[in-house]
């Protein structure tokens, strides 16, 4: 009994949780896998999300800006308290979220070399 009570909360949460997102279609994404979609929830925060539901970034961001602005193979990430990072193509996020942006301008080569070339 407790176990069929927990699957159903579990399904309730999940249920709610994904009811209140939106998927959208960027081309920058698709052309990294054709099933994933750019995701925005109802408290404006940004995901990548396949076409079966599974989560490929957690919708923790309030800006997923596009692969390939920085280096091809990675997209520039703004979390909600206003740090940048970036993740790779694989939804890792490869330099954490929480430099500046002037820092991330003025020194991405060295936060490249210190994070992605490792």
């Amino acid at each position: 009994m407790k176990s069929k009570l927990l699957i159903i909360a579990f399904l309730s949460i999940f249920m709610t949780t994904f009811s209140q997102v939106k998927k959208i279609k960027r081309n920058d994404i698709l052309e990294i896998n054709k099933e994933w979609r750019l995701i925005k929830t109802n408290s404006n925060t940004y995901g990548i999300m396949d076409q079966n539901g599974k989560i490929i970034v957690q919708p923790i961001y309030s800006k997923i800006e596009k692969f390939g602005e920085y280096d091809k193979n990675l997209a520039l990430v703004k979390n909600v308290s206003d740090g940048y990072g970036f993740i790779d193509k694989t939804g890792k996020e490869i330099i954490p979220a929480h430099f500046e942006i002037n820092d991330i301008k003025s020194g991405f080569h060295s936060l490249y070399k210190k994070y992605v070339t490792r």
